[in-house]
């Protein structure tokens, strides 16, 4: 693609010291057609900016709590695109202060930090774990503020995490469970996926957008079986925060793991619908993605 055909070309990332954000800012600097790559940071002397950035990236502190300054810093970079990499527990925050200054500033598009399991029709603030991420979309509808949603399952890189692995050296699979498929997804595809998208779909096609990527299907027992690892049967997945690893095996092991999970119907959307796991991937024509080998050597 030539350099100044590009859908979107400046874009904001909000975050550099979360576990996906290097992967995005690395892969948008690689992008053909960026030309305007900022990295928004409460303070520049951060964790990630101990290395250097790639061009044409830059890191600028931001405070979230001046709405004008936010306004100011979107603007004199003419943003087009707002990627947020804001952790959980500053979403009803830290992410609302900044749609309201992207949208005042003219961005054209905002992603939400979804990137993992769906939550959309999950329900407003309450309504379940990370419900506060389908309540940001709604009220993105209220302001009028074009948002894209991917979702991607489980990223391959935590799958040690989300099977105690990294705790005992063993899968550990809830008793009796182990059959039910989980979509699976490598940081760098989430990435790729994201900086292509956007550079190469047409507006139309990316806002208010659901995209439900899944690099590879697997069961927790395949999981074992391709790592060639032991399983255990357990009531608790085993490691530091054991209970909230249980929980998300628990939903799991219930079917809401797979990017084609539908709340409303407490199950899989058609797997050949617009809405099925993997749906998504057919937006970036001809990339083979990762599987498990790919990105775990243990």
């Amino acid at each position: 693609m030539a350099q100044n055909s590009a859908t979107y070309k400046s874009f904001v990332i909000l975050g550099n010291n979360d576990s996906l954000s290097p992967w995005i800012i690395d892969a948008l600097a690689k992008q053909p057609g960026v030309t305007t790559l900022i990295i928004l940071s409460r303070s520049t002397l951060s964790s990630a900016s101990s290395k250097p950035l790639p061009s044409p990236a830059k890191l600028v502190q931001a405070d979230y709590d001046n709405h004008d300054s936010l306004v100011q810093i979107l603007k004199e970079h003419a943003t087009d695109v707002v990627i947020s990499t804001v952790g959980q527990t500053v979403i009803t925050d830290t992410q609302k202060k900044a749609a309201s200054a992207a949208k005042e500033a003219g961005v054209k598009l905002f992603f939400p930090p979804e990137y993992g399991v769906v939550t959309y029709r999950l329900g407003g603030k309450g309504q379940g774990f990370m419900s506060e991420k389908d309540e940001f979309s709604d009220e993105s509808d209220l302001i009028e503020l074009p948002y894209a949603r991917v979702f991607t399952g489980i990223w391959l890189r935590w799958i040690p995490w989300l099977t105690g692995l990294d705790a005992n050296g063993k899968i550990n699979i809830l008793k009796g469970k182990g059959d039910t498929p989980i979509s699976t997804t490598a940081e760098e595809d989430i990435s790729g996926f994201i900086a292509y998208v956007c550079t190469n779909l047409s507006p139309s096609e990316l806002a208010n957008a659901r995209f439900r990527l899944e690099g590879e299907r697997l069961t927790a027992k395949q999981i074992a079986s391709r790592l060639n690892k032991p399983v255990e049967y357990v009531d608790i997945i085993h490691g530091e925060a054991s209970e909230v690893r249980t929980t998300v095996a628990t939903e799991c092991e219930h079917g809401a793991g797979s990017t084609g999970w539908n709340h409303d119907l407490n199950g899989d959307n058609d797997p050949n619908g617009p809405e099925g796991a993997g749906s998504g991937n057919r937006f970036w024509k001809g990339h083979v993605w990762k599987k498990i080998e790919d990105v775990l050597q243990l």
